[in-house]
Parts: C-alpha cells; sequence; structure tokens
C-alpha cells in the first residue's frame, strides 16, 4: 500500500498535498510526511510526487530520523516525463551597462560590461550561473612564482602561506577581499583555490588566508612550471564574453554580456561560436548544500543511529555553491587535501545513512562536488545519475579515519554517467573512495576530467601535530590498542584501513587527466587488501606527462587488476603501475601513444615480490615502446620480472617482429615466462578499440579468457530523462 503526496511550484503549502491541491515546498512535504509515518502501515511507501518546475530553495532540506520510516520507503520522486529542479540560486535583477572606470578592464571588454546590485541577503560569492551553466569567473593569464622548492612543503610554513611573484603580476585591487587565485604548486597532482589576505608590491610578495597543501613555488616538474598561479576575479581577467567579477565591498557584481540578450551557445560549449548571456536568467548561489539526509552521528562512540529507507528519483539539483576552505582544514584534508574529511561540500550529502537510494537524479551547475556520503554510510544505492559540469568530486565516499570504526561501507555506485566535473579544483575525481570499503563501483560511464576517473584510498601521513595530510582523522586510541604489541607492519595495519575489498568492475573512463599531471583512470593507494579492479575499458588518456591507466600506489598491497583493456595510454608513465605486492592478469595493454619510460607494465620502489604476473597482452607500436620496467626508482628501471610469478604473457610489436623474442630470451633465463610467447594476439580491430580475439589467437592456447566488452560502461538510459521509459 502507499501513500501518496503531491507538490507542484503551482500549489500552496496552506494545501492538503493532494493532486488536486499540490503543496508548494519541499520542506513542507517533509513535515507532511512527518505526520503520516505514525499512521502509516506496517508495509508499504509514502511517494511525494513532486512536479516539474524550479523549487528555490534559501536553506538546506534536512531530512533526519524523523523522517526515516520504521519499515517501507519514503520516495521523493519526480512525476514521470517532468523535471523538478532543486535549486541554490537566486536572480540576479537590474543589470545596466557600469558606470564609471573599471580599472585594468581589457580594451576589448570596454563598453561590453553591465553591473548590477548583490541580492538581498547575499554577500559575496564564488559561483556564477547562466541557466544551468556555470558562468567562467575572471581569470587572468597565468604566471610563475620566480622561487623553486627543495621539497614538496618546502622548508617552513611560510612557503605555504606566502607566494613570491614577478614584479606586477599581482596588485591591491580595489576588491582585494574577494580576490583569489587558483594554483597548482610544487606537485603538479593537487591544485588549490587561495584567498588573498594581503599584496606587498614592493617586495613582490602575496599572503594567503590560509596554508596551501605544498609549497607556493614553481612546480617541480611538468607542464605548469611556464603558467600555475591564474588571478580571479579582477577586471584584468575579464578576457572574454560571460567573464565576471563581484566587489562585496561595494555590493556590486559585473559581467561581460555584449548586448544582453540570449546567447548563441552555452558556456560549456567548446565551439567558437561567441558567447553572448542572457542577463535576464543570472544566478547567484545561496547554498552548498541543498539536501541532507543525517542521522545522529557521535565519532566518540562506536555506534551511529542512521536514517535508513529514504529515496530521491528523477530530481535535478542545480546552482551549488563552491565550498570554501578555513584556517582550520589543515590536517583534515583527504589525500593531497584533493577533498575534505566530514564538510558539507557537496549538493548532496548522506550522513549517517543506511539502505537509502539517489537515482536517475541529475547534478549540474555547482562550483562544488555533486554528492557525498560521509562517516556511517552503508548499503546505500547511487544509480543512474548524471553528474556534469560541477565543481568538484562527482561522488565522494568518506568514512571515518584510520581506526576500528568502520561503517562506510557496501554501497553500489553503479551506471553513473559522470562526465566534465572537477571545473573548479582540477583535481577532483568522479569517484572518490577515501576509507571507504565493500562497495560495488560498476558500469559508470567517466570521461573528460581534468584528472582521476576513480580513486580508493585510505592514504594518510601520520602526524602528532595534526599538519599533514589527514593526520587529524586517525582514531589514534584505537589504533594504539591494535597495535600495542605488534610491529606496525602493513599486514598488522590492513585490518585499521577501511577502503579494503572494493569491485570496481565494469566501467568505461576515458579522456581523463586533461589538466593535472601524474595521475590515473583508475588510482589505488593504501586503502588495504582485497581491492579488485576487473574488467574496466580504460582509453584515450593521453596526458603527455605522468598518465597511467591503473596504479597501486604507497601502501598497496593484495590487489587484484583482471581483464581490463587499457588503450591509448599515455604520458611517461605506465598503462598499469604496482607498489608492492598484486597481482596483474588476464589484461589488454596496446597502443602506447608515446614510448613509456618506465614499460606498459611498471613494477615500482617496494618490493614486489611474488607479484603474480600471467596472461596479459602487451601491443606495442613503436619500436621505442618498453614492455617491462622493475626498479626501486622511477628513473632507473631494468627491463625484467624476475621478482614476480611471471608466465603464459603475450608481447606484440607491429613495428618489430623481434621485439617480444628478445625479452623472453633474457627473461628465461631466470626461470620465468617459460610459456609466454611473442606473437600477433590477433584482435579484431585495434584502431577502432574492438579487442574481440580471432579463433586463430595464440591468446587463447596460453588460457586468456576474452573480455565482453558489450557489458562495460553504462547498460541502460540514466538521468531524469530515463524515467520517462519506465
Amino acid at each position: 500500500m502507499t501513500t501518496q503526496l503531491f507538490v507542484s511550484p503551482k500549489g500552496s503549502d496552506s494545501n492538503p498535498g493532494t493532486k488536486a491541491k499540490p503543496l508548494a515546498t519541499l520542506a513542507a512535504a517533509r513535515d507532511a510526511v512527518r505526520k503520516l509515518l505514525p499512521k502509516k502501515p506496517a508495509k508499504g511507501d509514502i511517494t511525494v510526487w513532486i512536479a516539474g518546475g524550479t523549487y528555490h530553495l534559501s536553506e538546506t532540506l534536512v531530512l533526519g530520523l524523523e523522517d526515516s520510516p520504521a519499515a517501507g520507503r519514503v520516495v521523493y520522486s519526480a512525476v514521470p516525463g517532468e523535471e523538478p529542479v532543486l535549486s541554490a540560486g537566486v536572480r540576479i535583477e537590474g543589470w545596466r551597462k557600469a558606470e564609471g572606470d573599471l580599472p585594468g578592464l581589457p580594451a576589448k571588454a570596454r563598453g561590453k560590461v553591465y553591473q548590477a546590485d548583490l541580492p538581498q541577503g547575499v554577500g559575496s560569492f564564488h559561483t556564477m550561473f547562466c541557466g544551468l551553466t556555470r558562468l567562467p569567473r575572471a581569470r587572468c593569464e597565468g604566471f610563475t612564482p620566480p622561487v623553486e622548492s627543495k621539497g614538496w612543503t618546502g622548508e617552513t610554513p611560510d612557503t605555504r602561506t606566502q607566494m613570491p611573484f614577478p614584479p606586477g603580476a599581482m596588485k591591491n585591487w580595489a576588491n582585494l577581499a574577494d580576490v583569489e587565485f587558483s594554483i597548482v604548486p610544487a606537485a603538479p597532482w593537487t591544485m588549490n583555490v587561495l584567498p588573498v589576505e594581503s599584496v606587498d608590491t614592493e617586495k613582490n610578495l602575496c599572503r594567503v588566508a590560509f596554508m596551501s597543501t605544498y609549497a607556493l613555488t614553481k612546480p617541480r616538474f611538468g607542464k605548469f612550471q611556464s603558467g600555475s598561479v591564474f588571478v580571479e576575479n579582477v577586471f584584468e581577467g575579464m578576457t572574454q564574453p560571460g567573464t565576471w567579477v563581484v566587489d562585496s565591498r561595494a555590493r556590486k557584481v559585473y559581467i561581460w554580456a555584449e548586448s544582453g540578450k540570449a546567447g548563441k551557445r552555452t558556456p560549456n560549449d567548446k565551439s567558437k561560436a561567441e558567447l553572448i548571456v542572457d542577463l535576464e536568467n543570472i544566478f547567484a548561489p545561496r547554498l552548498t548544500e541543498l539536501v541532507r539526509i543525517e542521522g545522529k552521528i557521535d565519532p566518540d562512540a562506536p555506534q551511529d543511529a542512521p536514517v535508513r529507507g529514504i529515496v530521491l528519483r528523477g530530481l535535478t539539483f542545480a546552482h551549488g555553491e563552491r565550498f570554501t576552505w578555513t584556517k582550520n582544514h589543515v590536517g583534515w584534508g583527504l589525500q593531497h587535501d584533493w577533498e575534505m574529511y566530514d564538510a558539507p561540500s557537496a549538493m548532496l550529502r548522506l550522513r549517517g545513512a543506511e539502505k537509502c537510494t539517489v537515482e536517475a537524479c541529475r547534478f549540474t551547475a555547482s562550483g562544488g562536488t555533486a554528492l557525498r556520503l560521509d562517516l556511517h554510510c552503508m548499503d546505500n544505492r547511487i544509480a543512474d545519475n548524471v553528474i556534469e559540469h560541477v565543481g568538484g568530486a562527482g561522488v565522494l565516499l568518506a568514512g571515518y579515519g584510520l581506526g576500528t570504526k568502520d561503517v562506510n561501507k557496501r554501497n553500489a555506485i553503479v551506471n553513473n554517467h559522470i562526465h566534465h566535473v572537477g571545473e573548479t579544483y582540477w583535481h577532483s575525481s568522479g569517484i572518490f573512495a577515501w576509507q571507504s570499503g565493500e562497495n560495488v563501483i560498476a558500469n559508470n560511464l567517466i570521461h573528460n576530467m581534468p584528472y582521476t576517473g576513480i580513486v580508493a584510498s585510505g592514504r594518510i601521513c601520520p602526524d602528532p601535530n595534526g599538519m599533514a595530510e589527514c593526520s587529524r582523522s586517525v582514531r589514534q586510541k584505537e589504533v594504539d590498542a591494535v597495535l600495542a604489541d605488534k610491529p606496525h607492519t602493513w599486514h598488522n595495519r590492513e585490518p585499521l584501513m577501511h577502503s579494503r575489498r572494493n569491485q570496481i568492475e565494469r566501467n568505461e573512463i576515458r579522456d581523463v587527466m586533461e589538466v593535472l599531471e601524474d595521475g590515473n583512470c583508475i588510482y589505488i593507494s593504501g586503502a588495504g587488501g582485497g581491492n579488485v579492479v576487473r574488467n574496466n575499458f580504460l582509453h584515450h588518456c593521453e596526458s603527455i606527462h605522468m598518465a597511467e591507466g591503473i596504479r597501486c600506489d604507497d601502501d598497496q598491497h593484495a590487489t587484484l587488476i583482471e581483464g581490463n583493456i587499457l588503450w591509448r595510454i599515455g604520458g611517461l608513465a605506465s598503462f598499469i603501475a604496482i607498489k608492492g605486492v598484486n597481482d596483474v592478469v588476464n589484461n589488454i595493454m596496446a597502443v602506447p601513444v608515446q614510448p613509456p619510460m618506465r614499460g606498459m607494465l611498471s613494477l615500482e620502489c617496494a618490493p614486489i615480490n611474488w607479484s603474480l604476473v600471467e596472461r596479459n597482452i602487451y601491443y606495442a607500436v613503436s619500436r621505442k615502446d618498453k614492455a617491462i620496467g622493475q626498479g626501486m626508482t622511477y628513473y632507473r628501471m631494468n627491463v625484467w620480472l624476475r621478482d614476480t610469478r611471471a608466465d603464459y604473457n603475450l608481447y606484440f610489436n607491429a613495428a618489430d617482429a623481434k621485439w617480444g623474442q628478445r625479452l623472453l630470451d633474457e627473461e628465461r633465463q631466470y626461470g620465468i615466462e617459460s610459456h609466454a610467447v611473442a606473437a600477433d594476439p590477433e584482435f579484431i580491430d585495434v584502431e577502432k578499440g574492438d579487442f574481440r580475439l580471432k579463433k586463430t589467437s595464440p591468446a587463447l592456447k596460453l588460457g586468456f579468457v576474452p573480455i565482453d566488452q558489450k557489458a562495460i560502461g553504462l547498460q541502460h538510459a540514466v538521468g531524469p530523462q530515463s524515467l520517462k521509459a519506465r
């Protein structure tokens, strides 16, 4: 038996919530559900049908324990065929041609800038939208700090709070309190957006409001050495239509809008057509969190009280603000500060939730993360959603820190289309599981990412002072109790790691690593054992520098990498790289974009003794391609497999018929690869990415198990539109 309520933008909160007389707001619907829950039959759902239209939220909608049914579910669903939009945006009105001199405005923008007063109740903001499109904030051409770092974090804390700049690169702007800069610091696997505290134009030194992740110096390697700092929210950065500047002190916002009429293209369209902004459809965000499903969380207790049985279906989340860090963030950042521990950084947040579902929703037009599952989150299902054009991560799962309280697990992240995320924070991932395990992450399509596709990590940097990455999240009393009489080996620490036994399978990941460097399609590090990376299709990761298909990084063992297709992987690194004892079985590695410096398979740094390397196909295309690299340092890699259990592999080079046999002749002297062959694997069509094997393929004789490409990636329609077919 289903109980029904109805909501419509044309309704009224004084209505009873029937189909004929619907409610007007989701808050009123939630309150009506609370009254129904004690009267609801033991079985059956309560469904809140939400009509199409826009629902403007002025405060976060919180669904707590009082909204959790004792049995059945409470379903907040779009009316079939309609698309309700939950918006945190407030319309900016009263646009007029900009008045007076705008210092630093480029000549080509003069006469084309409009201004408006900030809406009542809205102060400074970091993101602005035209309809459901995030507009580009004014950004200056990049410069590089004129100093190099001797280490990742520099020699003193000042290196992370003060940045030298070339003469003239920065000024004491009138709106200095609103000025920020994006920076790729010493380590180009992360970036920060830092608010400016002061600018000393005599010493050419900028002080920032809080500490950066790494030293504010020239990146130690990579393409950003020629431009790594981009000052934002100043008139000098208004270099194209759609760029904007906010001045909270003067309570004004400015935008280059040409004639102010509807545009020829959207801001996310990469065509050469000129962008013209519709000034009647401009929104500033009021909230970062639009909806929060939250139980009773007690970090100091062994148990929490989670919300259960809430379903969100067919909803669009939009106009979220970017989450901004504070001085207190140090020690709370997840690996490399890619996200924050237990923070309100996403449009939808589950914090203390079990058996909840988010399906067929759309997350778009936000400066921050789309969706996060925090601390106690178990047996939830995130399926069939579209996540696009957001500033942070797509889906974040973040459990408790290293310790015995392990309650972020067994979630399903399946059949989601995730693309163009990380548009503000370039180091963001499509799916990021930190201290979260036993999850199924399957059949997702992830593409057009500035950085990595999927991350499973539990990495921390132990620091009793709480200054290192993730160090404040460690549950030290629990760790001490478990390890009191034991050596601190990986096997003894492993039960305290929470990103164990994840199933990362049948995902398609392409066109990633488009901005940053030293990243991957799939990355696993410090996660614990039992993770399986199986039957994924990873392709067109063509970064010119450090970009790999699958990487088991520091403190990572007992991972199975099996049945994956890696095609057109670029950069100086590898198709698959492992540190530690991990197994690489039955994978296809085909067509390096450029000769991999470390080998198509790279066995790095930590002892990899007894790793199983079996039934893999190496398909090279250049005489300079290297199949294997093994060594204790990255740049002195030996070409061998001798510390592994390697056999039944197939080696082929389309440009050098003797390439594979030379390697086998060398390795067989050491008792490995005795059954391997050097031969053409006979794929159906390598150029078109069809990796089916012909019946005569020598790989089949080696026991290679064919990989079903049709089972990889999205298996059916996703997003609100998919409800029409149900």
